[in-house]
């Protein structure tokens, strides 16, 4: 396989740092004129390069990896390109810094309801009103949408799952492309709301090859844990639902659930909320 060139190196990193241009510029224009400071703490390099944080650090030195730009090398970075490919890339990010600071684009949102049922007191209160375009998505039909609109990874944060809900969810990874990534976020299964449905399932998981991530952690909260009460439903970092709807029958086709669908640079933001959450949650190594 032909190494990737440097234009698309770029392209790829650039898109990766594309929501913290400003603070990406400022390490990058470091590293180019000292290029051994890749080695140090993403704290000591922060304190070095001023007005970055040490998570911008980190989330610049794991783009520089993944596009092929700097290597892990025993728990340090060792670099695969010049000071003079970094300046090049600093300066992209600079110039994409100042097109954000006098340009934003418009996120597209649209409201998405579950109705409680067919011909329900609701829906007729909506179509008297006349307040709301009759034209409204219900949210099965955005799932399904998002589903067969992701061309790299769907991502489902859902804390709660029932039988209706895993079988829907099983349907919905079905329909993703072949090669896209399946993920699964929820909560412990060893706890009856969310581990009962889905081991009756599990086999069929299994054979989508869904990664299943548990996000619960010990936390000095009263209630002892950090945990999520999130309902997303993320298509690669273009477009995602978020609302209050669980996988669950009642909130599938029974009850009254209000959410949005937004395609825009949002999702781009809500794809580096959810890889943070990944990188400290438990994945399940077999289910």
């Amino acid at each position: 396989m032909p190494e990737p060139s440097n234009d698309s190196r770029r392209d790829a990193l650039v898109s990766e740092l594309f929501p913290l241009a400003t603070q990406a510029a400022r390490v990058l224009a470091y590293l180019a004129d000292v290029p051994d400071g890749i080695a140090r703490t993403d704290s000591d390099l922060a304190s070095r390069v001023g007005d970055v944080s040490a998570q911008h650090v980190a989330v610049v030195r794991r783009a520089l990896v993944a596009t092929g730009i700097a290597a892990p090398a025993n728990f340090a970075t060792r670099w695969l390109s010049s000071p003079d490919e970094l300046r090049a890339l600093a300066e992209n990010l600079a110039g994409v810094a100042s097109y954000l600071r006098v340009h934003r684009d418009r996120d597209s949102v649209q409201l998405v309801l579950t109705e409680p049922g067919q011909k329900s007191a609701l829906r007729r209160a909506i179509d008297d009103s006349r307040a709301l375009s009759p034209m409204l998505f219900q949210t099965s039909d955005v799932f399904f949408g998002l589903a067969r609109e992701a061309k790299e990874e769907l991502t489902v944060l859902s804390p709660f799952l029932d039988r209706q809900g895993a079988e829907f969810l099983l349907e919905l990874f079905a329909l993703c492309s072949e090669g896209v990534r399946r993920t699964l976020i929820c909560r412990p299964l060893d706890e009856p709301e969310c581990g009962d449905a889905f081991r009756r399932y599990a086999a069929g998981f299994r054979r989508l090859n869904v990664s299943v991530h548990e996000y619960a952690l010990a936390s000095v909260l009263p209630s002892r844990r950090e945990t999520f009460h999130a309902k997303v439903v993320l298509a690669d970092a273009s477009a995602f639902y978020v609302g209050s709807s669980n996988f669950m029958g009642s909130a599938l086709d029974r009850s009254f659930e209000c959410g949005v669908v937004v395609h825009g640079d949002a999702a781009r933001q809500l794809r580096y909320v959810l890889s943070a959450l990944k990188s400290i949650a438990r994945i399940v190594p077999s289910y």
